[in-house]
């Protein structure tokens, strides 16, 4: 490749106005996983304290909830997006790529997980907290649940994390 024939996407043109679209992408997906999943490292943490005062527990699925809801569901949702971008403008044939199957599939298992056992478990936990009968069998049955499942997704996050950086069989493009 001669000096002028650089890709639109190259951010070093000196034409002006040009966008690397691929370093776009790979901002918006790793402040995304940064986002999304640093939160999951606090809620054994949270649950602890919880199990150690009793008397907060409500406030410690509180806490929990609204970083779910709010924070962690929403901003891994967006990642679909950001790392479909960052394949797109990588020119990477995805169906080629071994550890991006695999990755996509986990990260659909934890979204599935997140958003169909994890949420609604930590709903129906809200609802015992906040009536008046106090801590159930069901509420800390729900609360095992949910370490057993948020467990599986905090280990497929890592293994996601640990597919991008190695990145093993390599990357295969279009």
């Amino acid at each position: 490749m001669k000096e002028g024939d650089r890709p639109v996407s190259d951010s070093r043109s000196t034409g002006g106005g040009f966008v690397n679209w691929f370093l776009f992408w790979l901002f918006l997906h790793i402040l995304a996983a940064i986002i999304a999943f640093g939160p999951i490292f606090v809620f054994p943490l949270v649950g602890v304290l919880a199990a150690k005062q009793p008397q907060h527990i409500a406030f410690a699925v509180a806490v929990n909830e609204a970083i779910e809801e709010r924070l962690v569901t929403p901003i891994a949702a967006t990642m679909l997006i950001s790392g479909s971008g960052l394949i797109w403008t990588a020119n990477i044939n995805f169906f080629a790529t071994p550890y991006l199957i695999v990755a996509v599939v986990l990260y659909l298992a934890a979204m599935g997980i997140g958003t169909g056992i994890l949420l609604p478990n930590t709903k129906k936990m809200m609802a015992i907290v906040n009536g008046d009968q106090g801590p159930t069998p069901q509420l800390f049955q729900l609360i095992k649940a949910n370490q057993r499942f948020g467990g599986a997704t905090t280990v497929f996050f890592l293994v996601i994390v640990f597919l991008m950086i190695v990145q093993p069989g390599g990357i295969h493009l279009r």
